[in-house]
């Protein structure tokens, strides 16, 4: 959604699923909306990203293998990805409802937190850090702005699954005409990012350089991180202020400016807990009333949201929602069995009727059966692969039970096979990709594949369903035609004419190609061709080859001649072997002397193979 624009989206329903009740926030490169899930009840979050980005394959690859991952991530600091998937021409992903506030909203407007609350944060957060790390997937943005303070006072990290995309979209075209979205904050940034590192290193080092950001020096200025990180060496530390007391240690490990040597995020909160027990247990952080929103996404924090308290003299959270939960759960249970004992008393004079077992009898059946007993009959559809469409999966009441006329039989009727989870096939092999969506019970159809110059053969490039491309993630028909668009490699180059090309040109035409010349090269005497001219190739003009293939040449030396050797003081037979070995032959003798005094043509002539030399051989007396 472009800035400016109206609201287009609210009220409408993404994936038959998904009901975009409220927006929250609109950007160039996105808008996120407040959405009640159909399926479950909840209401959850739903950032909508533009069309420009969404359409970027090295973006959308990326993003679909980093929200799988971010779906695995469960973690009461670490904001909770649920679905994903396309909406039109957008891209869109579907986040746990977390009403809040910005850690970076937080600071703007002045506040600022202890090192006691700052300490409990980063141990938060750390925590948050270490489940992401150990599913293999790194943030590459923790910040101010990542950081969401909830109404519940608690703090969650927020857009784990965004900045590894972006990153990979920025290289490609997007570095030029822009995503729409923020870039990253150079301010938290490890050193190795400017270099293209992203790691969980560096996202260690982000959260120290957030934590500093927070906290008030005892001068009551911001601590930041302003100094460039080239002005450290590659095993130096950003020093931190004594505000965090017992706690410096660790973070100064998590600010060394060589990766390598800096500490993990499991180990930074582990030293944060320690230092702890140093500090009077914090005040929970708390939103100032002037920086609420009533029309902030989701408003107000529900009892049955609220967090689950942090002890940070051992920092392990007490379970108490479990506890409420549990006794919901009792009461919901007594509840639904008090109305079932009531509504089973049978009116005076009403006649009852044996319940037999319908389970694996067809809903028609049941159907007259109830007819016939005057019951009303509640048929709930569900789907199942182990029973075919229309027979009875499961009733309410058990058989053996007695129902009055009138009174509800409830039976769970197959609808037909379970629905197919669309599975991510993108930069998979056409073979794996093949076999993940047949184990899915999808139809799976190849097509041509296309050419692309950074895409290796045989990799998927989209999967069509209907003819609209998908990502995967969605519940299908089984059954269902999928259709495999897949990288041909890059296109097949044209072999250019290289016969008659001086050996600099020849290089520079196979160079545009991306073709190669073998080595090593090799040469042959020409009494028509120039030397240093291409006189013959191997692969003939206007073949198709791969990128990469190489081509042989063959490049004249120019014509064959042969230089007439000093053989003066030599005798006939040793003159005659030096010219022999030349390729050249003994022509007139001159004189009857036993050593040769002179040749003609003289030596230093050159001369064609075979051609004969005239000996001046002078009597001695």
């Amino acid at each position: 959604m472009l800035r400016g624009e109206p609201d287009q989206f609210t009220g409408r329903v993404l994936n038959d699923r998904y009901r975009l009740t409220i927006l929250h926030d609109a950007h160039e490169g996105s808008s996120e909306h407040l959405a009640h899930d159909l399926e479950t009840g909840t209401q959850v979050s739903v950032k909508i990203l533009n069309a420009s980005i969404s359409e970027d394959i090295e973006f959308a690859r990326r993003l679909a293998a980093d929200t799988a991952t971010a779906s695995l991530v469960s973690h009461p600091f670490v904001e909770q990805v649920l679905d994903w998937g396309r909406f039109e021409d957008r891209v869109y992903v579907v986040t746990e409802y977390f009403p809040g506030i910005t850690l970076a909203s937080f600071l703007h407007d002045g506040y600022q937190l202890t090192a006691s609350q700052a300490i409990k944060l980063g141990f938060e957060l750390a925590a948050g850090l270490s489940a992401m790390h150990d599913h293999g997937l790194s943030h590459g943005d923790v910040s101010p702005a990542k950081v969401i303070l909830g109404h519940n006072g608690y703090p969650k990290l927020s857009a784990i699954y965004l900045t590894n995309a972006l990153v990979a979209a920025e290289k490609g075209r997007l570095d030029m005409v822009g995503t729409g979205l923020a870039g990253r904050s150079s301010d938290f940034s490890a050193p190795e990012t400017a270099f293209g590192i992203n790691s969980p290193e560096s996202d260690v080092y982000s959260l120290a350089a957030t934590l500093q950001a927070v906290t008030a020096n005892s001068s009551g200025r911001p601590l930041t991180t302003e100094p460039s990180h080239q002005e450290f060496g590659p095993e130096e530390t950003i020093e931190v202020s004594e505000v965090f007391g017992p706690a410096q240690v660790i973070l100064e490990s998590a600010l060394i400016t060589d990766p390598v040597q800096r500490t993990d995020a499991t180990a930074l909160a582990e030293g944060l807990a320690a230092a702890a027990k140093y500090f009077v247990k914090p005040v929970p952080i708390a939103i100032p009333e002037n920086l609420l929103n009533p029309n902030a996404l989701g408003g107000p924090t529900s009892d049955s949201m609220a967090a689950s308290t942090i002890d940070v003299e051992d920092m392990y959270w007490r379970p108490v929602w479990k506890l409420g939960g549990l006794v919901v759960a009792v009461l919901a249970i007594l509840s639904v069995g008090a109305a079932w004992a009531v509504s089973s008393v049978s009116p005076q004079g009403v006649s009852t009727h044996l319940v037999e077992r319908y389970e694996g009898r067809t809903v028609g059946e049941v159907r007259a059966i109830a007819d016939s007993v005057l019951w009303v009959l509640d048929e709930d559809q569900v789907r199942t692969d182990a029973l075919p469409s229309g027979i009875i999966v499961a009733q309410w009441p058990s058989p053996g039970a007695r129902l009055a006329e009138g009174e509800m039989l409830i039976v769970e009727v197959a609808s037909g096979p379970q629905l197919r989870m669309t599975p991510l096939v993108l930069g998979l092999s056409t073979e794996v990709a093949s076999a993940r969506l047949e184990a899915k019970g999808f139809e799976v159809d190849l097509v041509q594949p296309v050419y692309d110059e950074n895409i290796a053969s045989g990799e998927v490039l989209k999967l069509l369903i209907d003819g609209e491309p998908v990502l995967g993630g969605r519940l299908r028909e089984p059954g269902t035609r999928a259709v495999l668009v897949v990288s041909g490699g890059p296109v097949p180059r044209t072999v250019p004419q290289l016969v008659g090309l001086s050996r600099e040109m020849a290089q520079q035409a196979i160079d545009a190609l991306q073709l190669t010349i073998a080595k090593p090269i090799t040469t042959e005497n020409s009494e028509s061709v120039a030397e240093g001219v291409v006189i013959g190739q191997d692969l003939a003009p206007g073949l198709l080859a791969d990128r990469g293939s190489s081509v042989s040449i063959t490049i004249s030396a120019g014509p064959d001649r042969r230089e007439v050797p000093d053989m003066r003081g030599l005798s006939v037979l040793e003159a005659e072997r030096r010219l022999a070995e030349l390729g050249l032959v003994i022509g007139e003798i001159d004189g009857a002397g036993q050593e040769v005094q002179g040749s003609e043509p003289p030596p230093g002539s050159m001369l064609q193979p075979g051609s004969s030399v005239s000996l001046w051989m002078p009597s001695q007396e």
